[in-house]
This record gives C-alpha cells, structure tokens and sequence, in this order.
C-alpha cells in the first residue's frame, strides 16, 4: 500500500500514515484489525486533542482521518480541500464512501459545512462543544466576547467585511436542511453555559432545537458545569456505540474502555530508562547525520546509535538536544560496555537547542583521529512535538554542529555515512518486551 510520499508514524500505538495531498499534511491512522467495509472517522480540526473517541474506535477496526486546513474556519477553501482529501483516501486505501465527520470546537464549522456540501458521504456525525455560527464565534456575538484575531482569520478565509460577515446567512447553523433531508444522525456533547468560548445556546442547543424542527436524529450530553474543554466523556462508549450503530453496526464491549485506560496509565509509567533496547526495535532508520526527523510521532523510544570517527586528534564537546526526555552515551573505543553518560536534557528542547539546561553539554572529551568511539543517543517521546539531534565542538572550533554522516558509521557493521535510528513503539508493551 506504501508508495513514495508516504511516512510511517505511530500514534497511540497504531501506525499513522503521513502525507500530503495538494500541499496540506494529512494522515490516516490504521486499526490493527480493520472492520469490514473500511469505515472511517475524519477530524476536521485539532487532532490528537482528547482522543479518547478516536483511539477506542481504532480498538473497534475504524480508521481514523485527518488533513491540516486550519485557520480556514470551513470556508470554500478549506472544504475544497477536504474534496481534495477525500478523494485521495478513497482512491489510495479504499475507505469506505461514507465517512464519520468529526468536528471539535471550530472544527464543527469545516464538519457541518462539508457534510452539508456533501451529505451523500456522511454516514453521521460526532460533533463536541461545536462551532455552528462563527458570528458567536469568533465574532463574538453573544455573551462570549469577540476573538479578534481569529475574527480577523476568518474574516479573511471567507474573503469578507465586518459588515458581511454579519449579515451572511451561509453559516450551518441556518443550513441543516440537506442533512435532515439526508437523515443524518448527529451526536453531540457540550459543556454548560460555563462553556465561556463557543456559547451553547448559539450553537449546540440551536442546532438541536432548528434540527429536531427539521425532523433529524440529534442527541446531545450536556456535561454540567463543564467548560469548553476537556472534549469528549472520560468514558467515550456512548459516542463510540452511536458510531459503531452507524458503520459497522457493532458495539464496544461494557467495561472495554476501562481496560484502555489501564493500558494508557501503564504506558504513562514508561520512562527513558523502560524502552527495551534489548528488545527488536519497530522500525529501523538510516540517518545521514546525527538528527531524527521531526515530528514523526507520539509516545515512543529510539535510539540512534554507531561510531563517531573523529578527523583530528584532540579534545571534543559533546551537545544533545530533544523532546522529550533525552541522554547521551559515549564509549572510551568501539566497544559498548565501556560507554558512560556524557549529557542527557531531563525534559523537552526546542530542536538542536543545546543550551537550555547546562547537562546538555558534556566536558571535553580526548578522542583520537582514525579510532571508532561507540556513541548512543537515548530519546524518549510523549506527545507533542518530537525531535533530537547530537552536534559537537571539534578541536579549534567553538561553534557546535550536528555531527556530519562523514564522522559517522553503523553499529555494529557498516559502511560511513550513515548512523542507525531504532523506534520502539507502544510503551504499554515495554515491560513485557523487556522480559523476553
């Protein structure tokens, strides 16, 4: 299925698919026992944010969709490229044609207006806290104050005045008709009206009441005195049943999600020094220097490790910068036992930041010309962006710089050039895998 353009990642334990279509990032996360019929959800805007819906529908075989139009508030050009996505993951992974729209927060109005351009290729619909008229948000039209520079965004996404955008009677709250007409069912949760950012009753509670008026299948949870945030239920099987009702027609065991958790809280248990080095690594990288790629995934360990050649004799500093948590070891010659810590950073950097904690930085180190040092960088990453790199001050030289492949070689064989980036995925399986 992989051809060229595509990523591999790891997202909670399942592998994520990156790519671009027409110039967007975009990903598409695979369950590891896809249901028949290749149902899907789609997160129109902030994935990875309270996930929990998302992760117990890849347990229950749904793919789970995303590409990046933020910033576009669901104007024509943003559902333009959602065609664009739409489309290509058809095409490409043979999804089904009726996908889940899932819209949070401002994502209700990418969400609502696709399905309404488009209600042929929705099977229903999970919506959470939404935004349904961005005259109540951003625009600030109720009791929630005006969010001016996201009024400002969106002003401009739609190629509109101040002035049209009030008097603009597109919004989806003002269209459910074709959805109705449809018989789409829509499910949504909300806070209360402590909910201070997208008011309520402008859009969850009016979309209920215009919907049911139209005769559509709506149910709404509201969460007493809750907020904006956090999305969704602690206990997502109420939304994951209404869309399994929807596609694949199943149902979520009682007390499975639970069982989630557990595995989520030992996962979280998992530090730098849990990843199992001893264990084969999931995935296998060649790096031409000491640098990872970015943002390749969330809640996974690696290791880049080989030789370092130095080209002069004399004294080296060493650096390591990462997110997250991230140590640095250096062997006295070629053999591993005889490695020590050198540098390590106890939390996140900014990438190839090697000045943000004074234990990024090793003392100078004596190393011979033409001699192989052993050298392993250790990295572990919890969510959020992800990066590491190792760069050093040759003898002479003040200014540190990512260790070149040139200096570089494979452990434990292999030719210069290249240095080896192993990923361990699935921190809940660590404790296991390193008793094996």
């Amino acid at each position: 299925m992989l051809t060229a353009g595509f990523a591999k990642a790891d997202w909670n334990g399942y592998e994520q698919i990156n790519f671009n279509v027409d110039g967007r990032g975009a990903l598409l996360v695979v369950p590891k026992n896809p249901a028949p019929g290749k149902h899907w959800i789609w997160r129109t805007e902030f994935f990875g944010i309270d996930p929990q819906v998302d992760i117990a529908l890849l347990g229950e075989g749904v793919y789970v969709g995303y590409i990046g139009v933020g910033g576009l508030f669901g104007a024509p050009v943003a559902l333009d490229a959602m065609d664009k996505y739409y489309d290509y993951v058809r095409k490409e992974f043979g999804l089904n044609a009726k996908t889940v729209v899932e819209g949070f927060s401002r994502g209700g109005l990418y969400a609502l207006n696709w399905a309404i351009r488009h209600p042929d290729r929705v099977a229903c619909m999970y919506l959470d806290a939404p935004v349904c008229d961005f005259k109540s948000w951003p625009g600030g039209g109720g009791r929630v104050p005006m969010s001016g520079r996201d009024w400002r965004d969106c002003l401009s996404a739609y190629q509109m005045t101040d002035a049209q955008a009030r008097a603009y009677k597109g919004n989806p709250i003002d269209n459910l008709e074709p959805l109705a007409k449809a018989k789409i069912p829509i499910f949504c949760v909300c806070g209360d009206m402590h909910d201070w950012v997208v008011p309520i009753e402008a859009n969850t509670l009016l979309l209920e009441e215009r919907y049911k008026a139209l005769g559509g299948d709506v149910q709404v949870i509201r969460k007493p005195k809750a907020g904006h945030r956090p999305h969704s239920l602690p206990d997502p099987t109420p939304i994951v049943n209404f869309v399994l009702k929807h596609t694949t027609g199943g149902q979520m065991p009682e007390g499975k999600w639970a069982a989630t958790e557990d595995r989520k809280a030992l996962a979280a248990q998992q530090t730098i020094d849990s990843i199992p080095l001893g264990a084969k690594p999931d995935q296998t990288h060649a790096l031409q220097s000491f640098r990872t790629p970015a943002e390749i995934g969330d809640n996974y360990g690696a290791r880049v490790h080989g030789f370092v050649h130095p080209s002069v004799s004399g004294d080296y500093t060493f650096a390591i910068a990462g997110d997250d948590e991230t140590k640095l070891f250096l062997s006295t010659d070629q053999d591993p036992k005889n490695r020590t810590l050198i540098a390590s950073s106890p939390e996140w950097t900014e990438a190839a930041n090697f000045r943000k904690f004074p234990s990024q930085m090793s003392k100078p180190i004596r190393l011979e010309a033409g001699r192989n040092y052993y050298i392993a960088a250790i990295h572990k990453e919890n969510t959020g962006g992800d990066n590491l790199s190792v760069a050093w001050t040759p003898p002479g030289v003040t200014t540190l710089t990512v260790i070149p492949g040139a200096n570089l070689s494979p452990y434990p064989t292999g030719a210069n050039g290249t240095i080896t980036h192993e990923v361990w995925t699935d921190p809940a399986s660590w404790p296991e895998r390193r008793n094996k």
